[in-house]
């Protein structure tokens, strides 16, 4: 290849557009009733059309936090699971020099654990709708408990909670979007220190059962804040240069990564039409659909009719006008992740393979 052409081909490289959309359980089934969820579905031609003509690849990396920190390009090590809490704790408290986000960090969110025969099984912080003041409350309650330790729970939003400690707590967590609407039996803290945090999971909750504010909820009809969930510990990670140009999220932890690698980082607008209105400079660049984000964390409730419409909004709003940006030269190449080990990314040319013929939907959920 000549030095001319190598030069051509550089500078048409810089100027390329590609946008990757992050939309975790887009071909994830909400129910067990697959065929009628089917049967319930909106019209999704345009989506079917992208899956027909798209390079399908796979990845190591499933669920959305994973696939995240991977995007990033953000390995984790093999002692720990990716440090979701330091990550998101930055974007939370809009601080890069706290001390507290540099030494070891839990996620400790607030859960109701529903009694089932002889297991506990998890709902998430939204069935909770706990207001910030009782959030507080409980926090300062359980740091009575944590402080002779040297440890401090902070309660930034209703939802996330943080746990500071001085020193890795040796143990082994899940992610709590694996833990949703599960028995948390499998899923308790593991490894060195595993039993000891069972021990305090179980003085926590004794702490939560006789607080005054969950007596409250519970008279009210409401339900109890029954325990924390531990997981996404670590400390902040070391990063390279990121590949983004730039960043489209309102989630928390892309908000982080985004944050820690310096990539400009902007709410997602409404629909993709007002996207291709605002994206001003080439390069990668990301959009993590926000409104599935909502979706999966409150899977448990196998909601089918609103998972129908996130897709027909998904299908209306977005695809269409990323599409014929395609088309006409708008964008180089769009990449669907929706956080199973499967990428399907489409261009101009792969558009036009008239052989590759529409599939359903089906053909492609998993």
């Amino acid at each position: 290849m000549s030095e001319k052409t190598q030069v051509q081909e550089l500078s048409s490289h810089q100027y390329k557009k590609n946008c990757t959309l992050v939309v975790p359980g887009l071909l994830e089934l909400p129910s067990e009733d697959h065929e009628g969820y089917c049967k319930n579905k909106p019209s999704l031609k345009e989506l079917e059309l992208f899956l027909s003509k798209a390079k399908q690849q796979s990845h190591s990396q499933v669920g959305f936090e994973k696939v995240l920190f991977e995007l990033f390009d953000v390995i984790a090590s093999k002692d720990h699971a990716h440090p979701v809490a330091p990550v998101s704790y930055l974007a939370d408290a809009d601080t890069i020099a706290d001390n507290r986000a540099m030494v070891w960090c839990l996620r400790a969110d607030p859960v109701y654990l529903a009694p089932d025969r002889d297991e506990l099984v998890l709902s998430g912080p939204e069935v909770l709708s706990l207001s910030m003041s009782e959030a507080d409350h409980l926090a300062t309650e359980l740091n009575v408990l944590f402080e002779e330790d040297g440890w401090h729970l902070e309660a930034i939003t209703a939802t996330r909670w943080y746990l500071h400690l001085p020193e890795d707590p040796q143990i082994k967590t899940s992610d709590l979007s694996q833990v949703r609407g599960q028995s948390i039996n499998r899923f308790l803290p593991s490894g060195v220190e595993g039993k000891l945090w069972h021990r305090i999971m179980n003085e926590v909750q004794m702490v939560l059962h006789a607080s005054e504010v969950n007596i409250e909820r519970q008279r009210h009809g409401e339900l109890p804040v029954s325990s924390l969930w531990f997981w996404g510990g670590g400390k902040l990670p070391e990063f390279g240069h990121s590949c983004w140009s730039q960043v489209w999220s309102g989630d928390v932890l892309s908000r982080g990564l985004a944050k820690i690698t310096r990539t400009p980082c902007f709410p997602v607008p409404k629909n993709s039409k007002a996207w291709l209105g605002q994206v001003n400079a080439p390069g990668e660049h990301m959009i993590v659909c926000d409104d599935f984000i909502s979706l999966q964390n409150e899977r448990e409730r196998n909601d089918s009719d609103a998972w129908c419409g996130a897709l027909q909004e998904f299908e209306i709003e977005w695809l269409p006008p990323l599409l014929e940006a395609l088309r006409n030269g708008e964008l180089d190449e769009l990449t669907l992740n929706p956080c199973d080990g499967r990428t399907f990314s489409l261009t101009k040319s792969r558009l036009k393979y008239w052989w590759r013929r529409r599939k359903s939907i089906r053909t492609y959920c998993r």
